[in-house]
């Protein structure tokens, strides 16, 4: 006999099923809940870890740098009006101390001195700035926005509803209502501003408690973001 294959079978090759080729051993891969359990873990906990990034995101930027509120009342018109929503610039007063014509949020009543933002040094104001955010100090304190119209050592007075700043006329690049009324004068002490709201007939000011101390300042209103139709920079 010759060593040739019948020609019936030349070019014919054996059809193995997987893994049985020398003898290996056959490896049987089967499609089970477990996988599919473990997919579904898997995207939980890659949501869960990005919104938990998302909040403490948002809880530093609002700590430290940005944060919203809303208008609660017409004393501001018609700069603001009762519902606007502002953003409050929180870092800028860290580096300078406020300005005239600002306007800025405050914690009332500012005189109270656990109204104002505690720690002698950066680190412990910072602490005390994040934990407000999370609601765990200056909880009773009302969150209330003015218009800085003294800084320190200066001398303001009302005379027939005009604002007087060191004995001349101020001149305000911003509309405001007057009330026709006479005030002061009285002098700006060190480490406090004057603010009063645009809306003078119908604003609860430094005319009727006072001064506000630096301290009790959360930071500097810079736009309106909602409503959408009154967006505007302050």
């Amino acid at each position: 006999m010759s060593g040739h294959l019948p020609p019936s079978f030349a070019g014919v090759e054996e059809m193995e099923e997987p893994g049985e080729r020398s003898g290996a051993p056959v490896e049987v891969s089967a499609e089970s809940g477990g996988g599919s359990g473990h997919r579904w873990l898997g995207a939980f906990l890659e949501v869960a870890v990005l919104f938990i990034t998302a909040l403490v995101l948002a809880i530093f930027l609002q700590a430290f740098f940005i944060k919203p509120y809303m208008i609660p009342s017409p004393s501001m018109e018609p700069t603001l009006t009762e519902g606007d929503r502002v953003m409050v610039d929180r870092i800028t007063y860290h580096f300078r101390k406020p300005r005239r014509g600002e306007i800025i949020v405050f914690r009332f009543n500012p005189n109270d001195p656990g109204n104002r933002t505690q720690g002698d040094n950066a680190l412990s104001r910072s602490l005390d700035l994040l934990a407000e955010v999370l609601n765990v100090t200056h909880q009773e304190a009302v969150p209330f926005i003015k218009r800085v119209v003294g800084v320190e050592g200066d001398i303001v007075e009302l005379r027939g509803g005009e604002l007087y700043v060191n004995g001349s006329p101020y001149p305000a690049d911003y509309e405001f209502v007057s009330d026709g009324s006479d005030w002061g004068p009285a002098e700006v002490p060190e480490g406090t501003v004057m603010v009063m709201g645009d809306n003078r007939p119908n604003s609860n000011d430094s005319r009727r408690w006072g001064f506000v101390p630096l301290g009790a300042i959360l930071g500097r209103a810079i736009f309106i973001w909602w409503p959408p139709g009154r967006w505007s920079g302050l």
